[in-house]
């Protein structure tokens, strides 16, 4: 009968965290089998249009064909900050996936680029940044309050209401005037 000590116990748990470790370490580097390279752009100015090109390629060098890349901005609105999906891409024969991609505002643009690998579904990231220089404005408002229905056609409304209000004023001084000729006696003379 063989007896198990604490001093066994306790190198077995040790080997076990050890081995927990290493496998942890090694986890990452043995799941990305895939080899990415991406070009970030340089001078791009906002409202230029840009390439942004990923390869993809197995560890042997073959290319990835079919892959469909996500592209995701890092972006904050209203004070909410988050990223925000700008475009899919699916790799070529050559194992590139380019995106065409307009930069609206100036500044660093960090993207985050996702794919599933072939073969175990599993999901893997590359990021890239590049700055982009503030340019011309690309939107413009008309200057003025642009409300429907107030263009044109509400001064007509009031300009026909002003007038048909002044042509009944017009007509009942008319009726007025006639009335009190009317009433005069026959025969009368004012001018005495």
């Amino acid at each position: 009968m063989s007896v198990i000590t604490r001093r066994d116990v306790g190198s077995a748990i040790g080997f076990l965290a050890v081995g927990a470790i290493a496998v942890a370490l090694a986890g990452p580097a043995l799941a990305s089998h895939v080899l990415v390279r991406t070009t970030a752009p340089s001078d791009v100015t906002v409202g230029e249009k840009v390439s942004i090109p990923v390869t993809l390629q197995a560890a042997d060098g073959a290319p990835l064909r079919g892959t469909t890349v996500i592209f995701y901005l890092q972006m904050s609105f209203a004070g909410v900050v988050g990223e925000a999906e700008i475009g899919r891409a699916v790799t070529d024969e050559t194992g590139v996936a380019t995106l065409a991609y307009r930069p609206r505002l100036g500044g660093r643009h960090e993207l985050r680029m996702e794919y599933v690998t072939p073969g175990d579904g599993e999901v893997e990231v590359a990021n890239t940044a590049f700055d982009v220089t503030s340019g011309e404005q690309l939107y413009r408002s008309a200057a003025g309050i642009d409300v429907p229905g107030v263009d044109v056609e509400l001064p007509m409304v009031v300009l026909a209401t002003v007038w048909s209000i002044l042509f009944w004023v017009a007509l009942r001084l008319v009726a007025i005037a006639r009335a009190s000729g009317e009433s005069r006696t026959p025969g009368f003379d004012q001018t005495r």
